[in-house]
């Protein structure tokens, strides 16, 4: 039962820095550049984008559930890969504001 806290810890830590990390790189680092070419990709690209990053976040949680059992080590990984799910969907909603 400690692994799973443990992994759930680091699966709310690192999506919380992920999601931080795009946002501010979104909203600041874009500011600086005179072409914001993302922005002009069409509506489908982002929901494309949802749907591949809404499978990753829920099968790394789903995995996370499901192996209760394993080391925080092994766990890492599935955290990681509900943290890019996560900061790709923060991306394309900031991009989905601005269209």
């Amino acid at each position: 039962m400690k692994n799973i806290n443990i992994a759930r810890i680091l699966t709310v830590s690192i999506s919380a820095l992920a999601i931080g990390g795009a946002v501010s790189v979104q909203l600041f680092g874009q500011g600086k550049l005179a072409a914001r070419c993302s922005y002009l990709d069409p509506v489908t690209i982002d929901v494309f984008a949802f749907a591949a990053a809404f499978f990753l976040v829920v099968e790394g949680i789903t995995k996370i559930e499901i192996n209760k059992e394993d080391r925080w080590r092994k766990q890492a990984l599935r955290a990681i890969r509900v943290a890019f799910g996560f900061s790709i969907i923060s991306l394309h909603i900031i991009q989905l504001i601005h269209k």
